[in-house]
């Protein structure tokens, strides 16, 4: 007997008998397949109690009745089951999910977005607009709600690998001018564009240590938007061991906090301008002096002014150059992750000497311009490290009165402590001199202007010395004068 090619219905023979028969089987096949609605589609046994023409899907793996009959439509007609194989593209509505499903073929597939439920896979969804394969969810629309179901409420931006972008971008006429979120790496950006083209970091913010730099923004303390050098006498200008220029040995201190390279430095000022001719000028820089734990993973701009060539700098673990020009030069720089601690300033020449002038350091990545302290600010600052009785311009051993420190004999072998100028970093090393004469290691007694034998210096800190002890060396009472420096670099 012939039937349809779609529904397997089957047609009326010339002169057949019990043409009913298989007209009413006919009726039953539409009455199944014809706007096909069923109740389940997860059983793989018949119900219990089907009601006339109710339809399921067979589920995997059908058993008695259904058995060998899965993803088959099993119709309950005239008391009997009645099975129906889907062909490719058949509907269905699923009544108890309130869901449509498709055949492929092969399995049964709820339809995306069908009965309200999940959209989920789909291609692509446009809501008032069209959506295209770069924007696969495209919302025309005032606003967009995405709201709390009972809780909090997260928007997850996710990319593959550090080196892509995850972000937030702002355009006018689909044209970028504002972007937020993981730029290119895993700190987070903040940037503004005029074009869509050009764009400008506004805020950095660290992913390691959360430290926010401004790169484009000056907020200084320093007044008229310059931010505050970081480095002790920047100008040369304090100048306390009386180093007349010329050449250092490694590690020896010149102008106050600048001292030579590994390899030496030979170097001389004039007014505001430092001539390098050979070597590394270094400054050790001390982070907790500044209100910082460290400055790991920070930017910071390094300049000088009017260099006449360039400049080898190296700051921590990070290098650059500053080039040779007029005005101010700079190069910015990002510390790594590791340079904790307190961290060297190099100042070296690429190739040739270099004149300079007011060397800065400060956070950010752009140069502010140079802004000096007070003279009595930045000396105070220079006596954390290094500091002396001997007035300006006056080298040590000196034979001179002016600026000596008066102590008193308490007895014949101890004398009164004193204090230094201000509290040094550390507890320094000490070295002294007898004004009369200038020599080393030695006092002046006052009142007759002799030299006492060679004391011992004890005990010295932060604030000053304890005494001065010299067995039977002194007359109880008397004034003594002495010259001295102490030293706590770093």
């Amino acid at each position: 007997m012939e039937k349809t090619p779609n529904l397997s219905i089957p047609y009326l023979a010339a002169a057949q008998a019990q043409k009913h028969v298989t007209h009413n089987e006919a009726i039953r096949s539409l009455d199944a397949l014809v706007q096909i609605g069923v109740q389940d589609r997860d059983l793989t046994a018949p119900p219990a109690a089907p009601a006339e023409g109710d339809r399921y899907i067979i589920a995997a793996t059908g058993t008695v009745e259904w058995s060998g009959k899965d993803n088959e439509i099993a119709a309950f007609q005239d008391n009997a089951w009645m099975f129906y194989a889907p062909q490719e593209g058949w509907l269905a509505w699923v009544a108890d999910e309130d869901k449509l499903f498709v055949f492929d073929g092969t399995v049964w597939s709820e339809v995306s977005g069908s009965g309200g439920g999940s959209v989920n896979p789909v291609a692509l969804v446009g809501v008032n607009a069209t959506a295209d394969m770069t924007d696969r969810l495209s919302v025309s629309a005032p606003n967009s709600l995405f709201s709390h179901e009972g809780a909090g409420h997260r928007l997850k931006i996710n990319k593959a690998t550090a080196t892509d972008t995850a972000s937030s971008l702002y355009q006018t006429g689909f044209s970028g001018r504002a972007e937020m979120g993981l730029a290119g790496d895993d700190d987070f950006h903040f940037k503004v564009s005029p074009d869509g083209v050009i764009w400008n970091e506004a805020i950095l913010i660290d992913r390691n240590s959360g430290a926010v730099t401004f790169p484009n923004t000056s907020l200084g303390s320093g007044g008229g938007g310059v931010n505050p050098s970081r480095l002790i006498n920047g100008d040369f200008q304090i100048n306390q061991r009386v180093f007349a220029g010329g050449a250092l040995a490694a590690g020896a201190y010149g102008h106050d906090r600048w001292k030579a390279g590994a390899g030496g430095v030979d170097y001389t000022v004039a007014g505001f301008g430092v001539t390098l001719t050979s070597g590394t000028l270094e400054q050790v820089v001390e982070p907790l002096l500044w209100g910082y734990d460290d400055l790991a993973s920070s930017g910071v701009a390094i300049s000088v002014e009017n260099p006449t060539a360039d400049l080898n700098i190296t700051f921590g673990s990070a290098s650059g150059t500053i080039t040779a020009g007029s005005g101010r030069r700079s190069v910015s720089l990002v510390t790594g992750a590791g340079d904790s601690g307190n961290l060297t300033l190099k100042l070296g020449l690429v190739a040739g000497a270099a004149t300079f002038g007011r060397v800065k350091l400060e956070l950010g990545a752009i140069e502010t311009g140079w802004q000096a302290l007070a003279r009595d600010q930045e000396l105070a600052l220079c006596q954390r490290y290094f500091q002396t009785s001997y007035p300006a311009g006056i080298a040590t051993g000196t034979s001179i009165y002016a600026g000596s420190t008066s102590v008193m004999a308490v007895s014949t072998s101890q004398t009164q402590p004193f204090n230094w100028h201000k509290e040094m970093r550390t507890a320094p090393a000490f070295s002294f001199w007898a004004p009369q004469t200038g020599p080393v290691s030695r006092l002046t007694r006052f009142s007759s202007a002799t030299n006492t034998g060679i004391p011992t210096a004890t005990a010295p800190s932060t604030t000053g010395l304890a005494y001065f002890y010299l067995s039977s060396g002194f007359t109880a009472n008397e004034i003594y004068i002495v010259h001295w420096t102490a030293e706590a670099e770093l």
